[in-house]
């Protein structure tokens, strides 16, 4: 199953443990963002491994599955604005 993982890491040295380890599993889209291909066990498993580079606090790490009609569902780890927020672009 493929999956989007995303992420936004305040921190340099978190987020470059962030994008060196993320790098080994699958293809890097764009700076912050790769696509991956996976299991939900194992993209489980990427996520509780990630948890470990991270401050929950501060950073957020999303994955989004990319499959149509997947069992899969999106997964948020760590803090994050209220998306539920109005913003003007």
């Amino acid at each position: 199953m493929k999956f989007l993982i995303t992420y936004d890491i305040k921190n340099p040295r978190r987020w470059k443990k962030v994008f060196g380890y993320i790098k080994k599993k699958g293809l890097n889209v764009q700076l912050s963002c790769f696509e991956v291909e996976m299991s939900n066990y194992k993209i489980g498993k990427l996520l509780e491994e990630l948890s470990k580079f991270i401050d929950l606090k501060e950073d957020v790490i999303y994955t989004y599955p990319l499959e149509p009609n997947s069992s899969a569902f999106s997964v948020k780890l760590g803090k994050a604005e209220d998306l539920n927020k109005d913003y003007v672009l």
